[in-house]
């Protein structure tokens, strides 16, 4: 039998104003509680514990001096300003050192990947103004979600390893976190508008209150951009709101409030295999013409499948659209409880809804998707003709709705030449995961983009709604952590232990029949449960030869807890399962000059139980796979300096050498194991070498720059048998700003950026496979890509009263 019930729209309308209702009333608790300030200067605020750059000195705002006994590079507004309009974190922090950022498109708008030493983006730990926004299911990221670039004082991001006190449990690398613009003192709006190639448009409006009394301050502001896809046809839609208010208690206490609120249809960028590009051209996307299907016919055997792969009716772009709203709120209470105390608590929440599209054909004599365990099947009608012959087409998108609620305290206690920080973490988050069967017309537009969980479109004859994937997680997240610094020889050297103790417990509900969660003679669990726990200590030392210079060394361990994937997964023995760890051992050397800043590191890192995101040809989706120990060990510097006759110019550099410890074992459908040739090899997506650059002039009211990226070869599979050339690219800027007697009080600022400058093509992110080339028994896993865009032209004039 086949319901059809109204579609999703009302859910996304609800959804949206639940989200809204959320952050609406989390406004009204803390403003009737006297309102609330972010910018704690004590080291007990997290991002400044994070990033102690403590010294003002900077190269036009892309490198900073680090306090930090580890490696640790930001970039500030100064910088930020003058980046193409919705320019996301990740492409704002590519040119620092071991960074490697590929987005699909090149206005930051769709999903951006990035990896740095090795590490993938769900290996690191992402945080938005303190809260950790880390997909609670699968750690991966999302960074065009999250905040308006004009609202961000600082990008920082920690190569190797966080420290004890860093919000996440789902990093071995390190950490990126974003520091938002507190509200200003003083009244004054900016509006923005950015216009581009592919039909970019995208407006910006802020306005700060300044102090409207009792000490508080607060902003809120307004984006709404589209842009086309750059290949194939789509465009995407997103529309974001920040907001801050803050409140001075006095005696160096301070409490804020934060919201971050993003809505957004995306259209996908279909990855391809090199035989496919070769096959179908470079800008080649999702299907763009889609065959219109037959009326339904009783008696008429009717498949939807037709023609190949890449251009039948499943791959038709409007069937792979990701829409998705999510919801960032935190409050932040920095207090001075007495001279040497002070206490620091944030309590956060993040909310997600939405899916990713993907569609399916579905035969209606399928016993294990239609049939009722215990009944006799004989088929279900599912297009209505009155027969059981056919096969359709459904939209079958991947659909969640996460809720996560947590806290972060600490307290530190300084006394003589010592400071103790003692704090706790603790988060549990609700992630529903599902897959519904929703209708698509004759001509190929889905009843909803947007998912619906209480209005399905699909059910068996005991009622039962039909997914394909149906899965509730709790996650819970419980940390504490003590960190203690030593000052020694007039401060001059600073020793830093620190311990936490990271335990993760997953406990799921598969909602599935036992027929869809059942392959071979295995049968995933109904609740599994997994739960995984690490004492993970850190050791670091800063020695300042001089007010110039410093060393540093640190040994950090981190812990990885498994993604939530292996608990739905038939045949998987969760007792066994190992959590993924590092050592990172780092020491560097930092100049702060009166002319420029530098920074020099080596390190090693040594993984056990590395967990790869490798792409499943056979199942047609990510995977995570335990490829077992892996080195990677080399060298990173960056130089920036002080503008000298209005030059100024930023360098890094980074050498990196990795390889893995094991051979694979892969499994053959005759229950075999055969071992995969890995022993040695080179990590996937790790390049050797990264270089990049930046050239600044600026004199009086404008500036122009030129930007540049090596970036060696990157090898795409684990057998290194597929490899991605190394490349350049090169980007250029200019801007210009109104003289005053034009504007008067209205600031007035044009910048011009060309990204891609010589049209280069090439190959971005990567879905890793194991081995591109069959071998002894084991089938081709290959690789796909992500082609980089093309030339970019955008401009921006932004007006600030």
């Amino acid at each position: 039998m086949m319901m059809f019930t109204r579609g999703g729209a009302a859910a996304r309308e609800r959804s949206r104003l639940r989200g809204l209702l959320l952050a609406g009333v989390a406004l009204n608790v803390v403003v009737c509680a006297g309102a609330m300030a972010q910018e704690a200067s004590s080291a007990g605020d997290v991002e400044t514990i994070l990033v102690n750059g403590s010294r003002p000195v900077n190269a036009n705002g892309m490198i900073t001096v680090q306090e930090a006994p580890k490696s640790a590079s930001s970039v500030t507004q100064e910088f930020i300003k003058d980046q193409p309009a919705a320019a996301n974190p990740f492409q704002l922090i590519n040119l620092a050192p071991g960074v490697n950022s590929n987005g699909r498109d090149a206005t930051g708008t769709g999903r951006g990947a990035i990896s740095v030493r090795g590490f993938q983006s769900n290996q690191i730990g992402l945080i938005l103004d303190g809260v950790p926004v880390n997909d609670s299911g699968t750690f991966n990221v999302y960074p065009q979600e999250y905040i308006d670039a004009e609202n961000l004082s600082q990008v920082y991001i920690m190569q190797g390893a966080g420290d004890a006190d860093t919000p996440n449990v789902g990093e071995t690398g390190g950490n990126i976190g974003m520091v938002i613009q507190k509200p200003s003192d003083d009244f004054h709006v900016m509006v923005q508008q950015g216009l581009g190639d592919n039909s970019l448009r995208r407006e910006f409006v802020r306005v700060d209150t300044g102090d409207i009394g009792f000490r508080t301050k607060a902003f809120i502001s307004y984006s709404n951009a589209a842009v086309d896809v750059w290949r194939g046809e789509g465009t995407t839609k997103r529309q974001h709101v920040d907001a801050s208010i803050a409140h001075d208690i006095g005696d160096s206490s301070r409490i804020a409030l934060s919201a971050f609120y993003n809505t957004a249809e995306t259209y996908s960028y279909q990855a391809l295999n090199k035989a496919q590009l070769a096959q179908y051209g470079y800008d080649f996307n999702f299907a763009t013409a889609y065959a219109p299907t037959a009326p339904a016919v009783n008696g008429t055997v009717q498949n939807d499948n037709n023609g190949p792969l890449l251009t039948q009716r499943s791959n038709y772009y409007k069937l792979a659209t990701n829409p998705f709203e999510n919801l960032v709120v935190s409050v932040k209470g920095n207090f001075a409880l007495t001279d040497s105390i002070r206490l620091d608590v944030q309590p956060y929440l993040w909310y997600g809804f939405g899916g990713g599209g993907t569609a399916g054909y579905f035969s209606e004599t399928n016993a294990a998707q239609f049939g009722v365990q215990g009944q006799k099947f004989t088929g279900v009608d599912l297009n209505g003709d009155g027969d059981k012959l056919d096969t359709k087409l459904f939209y079958n998108p991947f659909a969640q709705q996460q809720m996560r609620p947590g806290f972060l305290t600490r307290g530190k206690w300084s006394y003589g030449h010592n400071e103790l920080v003692v704090g706790f973490q603790y988060e549990i988050g609700k992630l529903r995961e599902w897959k519904p069967l929703l209708s698509v017309d004759a001509y190929g537009n889905p009843v909803s983009l947007w998912p619906d969980l209480y209005n399905e479109h699909v059910v068996r004859a005991d009622g039962s709604v039909v997914r394909t994937q149906d899965q509730k997680t709790t996650t819970e997240v419980v940390r504490p952590f003590v960190v203690d610094t030593l000052n020694l020889f007039d401060d001059k050297l600073a020793l830093s232990v620190g311990l936490q103790h990271s335990q993760i417990n997953r406990s799921g509900i598969n909602y599935l029949p036992v027929s869809l969660r059942t392959a071979g003679n295995a049968v995933a669990p109904t609740r599994p449960e997994l739960d995984q726990g690490k004492f993970v200590p850190s050791a670091g030392a800063v020695y300042h030869i001089d007010d110039s210079n410093q060393v540093f060394v640190s040994a950090t361990q981190t812990f990885r807890a498994t993604d939530n994937s292996a608990l739905y997964t038939p045949g998987v023995n969760l007792s066994t399962i190992q959590p993924e760890t590092t050592v990172d051992l780092e020491a560097g050397y930092r100049y702060g000059g009166p002319w420029f800043i530098s920074s020099f590191t080596i390190f090693n890192t040594n993984y056990s139980n590395r967990q790869q995101s490798l792409f499943d040809v056979t199942a047609n989706t990510t995977v995570s796979k335990n490829i077992g120990g892996v080195i990677i060990k080399g060298m990173e510097a960056e130089v920036g300096t002080k503008p000298i006759d209005g030059f100024s110019a930023y360098l890094s550099a980074a050498y990196t050498q990795s390889h893995l410890k094991n051979d694979i074992y892969v499994g053959l459908a005759n229950g075999t194991t055969v071992p995969l040739p890995t022993a040695g090899k080179q990590l996937t997506d790790t390049p050797e070498w990264l270089v990049s650059s930046l050239l600044r002039y600026e004199r009086d009211n404008y500036f122009a720059q030129i930007q540049g990226k090596y970036t060696a070869h990157r090898f795409s599979s684990l057998t290194n048998d597929e490899e991605v050339p190394s490349f350049y690219t090169f980007d250029v800027a200019a801007g210009y700003t109104l003289p005053e007697s034009l504007t008067g009080r209205f600031n007035t600022r044009l910048v011009l950026s060309v990204t891609n400058l010589f049209d280069k093509r090439y190959l971005g992110g990567i879905n890793f496979g194991n081995n591109a080339q069959p071998y002894n028994g084991v089938a081709a896993n290959l690789p796909s890509y992500q082609p980089a865009p093309p030339r970019f032209i955008s401009a921006k004039m932004t007006v600030t009263y």
